[in-house]
């Protein structure tokens, strides 16, 4: 019983922290923010935020795995059944869906000045998840292919973000199978 109330107020502590976080990054770049500034908005102590991180950096290195752990799930159950249109039409609705209730976050990171290396990291996830590669390509072609591709899907995130999501993620995973 304790332990699920302590892991409660971690949750809630830690959800604050990130929204915290988002709030200030919105505003500002990363290495202007500071620890007493995070926590003195999140309205959390000090000895509690180190208690989770050593610093901004490890917060947002810490969010940024969480987003690919969450991503690396729902790919692996995927990636399980049969493919087809309908598996990658349910998979990249739940993709979008997921960054649709992340989206301050991604706003923040896909955006104008977001982190280079979490888009890095976006595009190396999205790369293990095996595009599929028309069989009469020459291999030049298809080599190429795949990061085309992963910078248009990227390129089509951002514009959606950007347009506030005004589109339904299953509508847009259905335009971009098309695009692919």
């Amino acid at each position: 019983m304790e332990q699920n109330k302590v892991d409660r107020r971690t949750r809630k502590t830690k959800k604050v922290l990130i929204e915290a976080l988002t709030k200030l990054m919105s505003e500002k770049k990363i290495n202007k923010i500071t620890v007493k500034e995070l926590t003195d908005l999140a309205d959390v102590n000090r000895s509690t935020f180190y208690l989770y991180y050593n610093d901004i950096y490890d917060m947002l290195e810490k969010i940024e795995t969480g987003l690919f752990n969450d991503f690396t799930e729902a790919y692996d159950k995927f990636s399980e059944e049969t493919a087809s249109y309908d598996n990658l039409l349910s998979f990249l609705t739940y993709l979008l869906e997921f960054i649709k209730t992340n989206a301050d976050m991604f706003k923040i990171l896909l955006g104008h000045d977001g982190d280079y290396a979490f888009i890095e990291k976006f595009k190396n996830f999205i790369k293990y998840a095996n595009l599929p590669v028309n069989s009469s390509f020459s291999k030049t072609k298809a080599y190429y292919y795949i990061p085309y591709t992963i910078s248009g899907f990227i390129g089509v995130v951002q514009q959606w973000l950007n347009d506030d999501m005004n589109v339904p993620p299953k509508d847009l995973a259905a335009t971009i199978i098309e695009m692919f």
